[in-house]
């Protein structure tokens, strides 16, 4: 399909909103960017330039007209007339970037979840603008009466919620699994296209499927690492972007969950990218680990350096390096300075304590006992008619929270 993109605003967004529409499988064959501030709200954008795009499109033959701001069914609705041809925004673009990458049942229903939360505050405007007259990207809607469509959307959102909710619990009762068995829970993190899952193929010795278009990866992907010594699962998770729709975010929460229920996160940031670039990409990202309330410890993978000279290594670095978290300079792709993000991951974990206790055997002791199940890795345990002899491993002292009557015969803390 041949886009053409619009942008309010600098070159930077109008780029990326061209890197998504090339992801989406579109050939873009035109952009137009508006700089000035005021706006017509009928169209989003100016008249003069509705009359530039116009012309545009005709010129270019293009067949859908992105813009990088959200727009209203109204303005969708109005420029399609103007223009004659197909009108989306930048979130129903990515929603499409997510579609076309969605293979995992937990995915689509992801994607189908976001969709229609798009949907419904635009459902009763867009019916009555269908049934008006037809306009390009408003078509098959009229024969449905406005509540009907309405209640559609909300029963088909209540579905894909309860499905959700199933995969969610699974994945809670899988990771509560790995927990008990002694893994240490790790997340990559960061913006799209930052080199992600090439890391996890490095560290883990897979072969994820990588790319060099945005969003290549939008499922959960977890493999096994050692830490000189510390079991670790590693998780490759969707990418970031710019001003990410809150839709997204809310749709994602069960990917997104597992960076902030991980015990580190590694953050891969690509650092061949112009230094203005880095800074606005890790501004993004900032936000979006306030917005999801991440107080992980984190370790920042400096990603990328094959394709730079040591001499601009070191003037990014020391401009930059105030915006990162344990910073590691490392190429996930030659593998150069891998070890030495591995040893700071392993330095970030939280250190481990190895307990011994006696828990008196009564009804509060059976329900600390299934605390520690869920909270430590429980190696032993050995059942008296008086006691439990309890031996595990944990981040945390369980003995603040033991039943009264309960002993400790042994405590050390190691790694």
């Amino acid at each position: 399909m041949r886009a053409l993109v619009v942008c309010r605003g600098k070159y930077s967004e109008l780029s990326e909103l061209e890197e998504l529409a090339r992801s989406a499988g579109m050939d873009v064959v035109g952009r137009l960017l508006q700089r000035k501030e005021g706006e017509d709200p009928k169209y989003k954008i100016g008249v003069g330039k509705v009359k530039e795009l116009s012309r545009l499109v005709k010129e270019t033959k293009a067949e859908v007209v992105i813009f990088s701001g959200e727009l209203s069914p109204s303005q969708a609705y109005n420029l399609a007339g103007e223009i004659g041809t197909e009108v989306m925004d930048r979130t129903q673009l990515i929603l499409e970037v997510f579609s076309k990458r969605s293979g995992t049942k937990e995915s689509k229903l992801q994607v189908e979840l976001a969709k229609l939360r798009y949907e419904l505050p635009r459902a009763k405007e867009k019916v009555k603008l269908a049934k008006m007259e037809e306009r390009p990207g408003f078509r098959g809607l009229g024969r449905y009466e406005v509540e009907k469509y309405y209640r559609e959307i909300r029963r088909r959102m209540i579905e894909t919620r309860k499905k959700l909710d199933s995969i969610r619990n699974k994945r809670t009762s899988v990771r509560r699994r790995r927990r008990r068995s002694g893994f240490d829970l790790i997340s990559l993190a960061g913006y799209t296209n930052a080199g992600k899952s090439t890391l996890l193929n490095s560290i883990a010795s897979e072969s994820v499927e990588c790319g060099e278009e945005m969003f290549t990866t939008i499922r959960t992907t977890t493999r096994r690492v050692d830490l000189f010594g510390r079991k670790a699962l590693l998780t490759d998770t969707v990418g970031f972007i710019e001003n990410m729709p809150s839709l997204v975010l809310e749709a994602f929460f069960s990917t997104i969950e597992e960076i902030t229920l991980s015990d580190l996160v590694v953050w891969v940031v690509d650092f061949s990218e112009p230094v203005r670039e880095i800074e606005r990409k890790a501004k993004s990202c900032h936000k979006i680990f306030e917005r999801i309330g991440l107080k992980t410890p984190i370790v920042t993978a400096l990603n990328k350096i094959d394709l730079l000279e040591e001499e601009e290594i070191e003037e990014k670095y020391e401009k930059l390096s105030r915006y990162f978290h344990n910073p590691v300079l490392i190429s996930a792709k030659t593998g150069r300075n891998l070890d030495g993000l591995k040893r700071a991951m392993f330095s970030s974990l939280p250190r481990l304590k190895r307990f011994i206790l006696s828990v008196p055997n009564v009804p509060n002791g059976y329900r600390f006992m299934n605390e520690l199940e869920r909270k430590s890795r429980v190696i032993y345990r050995h059942y008296t008619p008086e006691e439990v002899l309890v031996d595990l491993e944990s981040d945390r002292d369980p003995t603040k929270e033991a039943p009264e009557g309960t002993g400790v015969l042994g405590m050390e803390t190691w790694r």
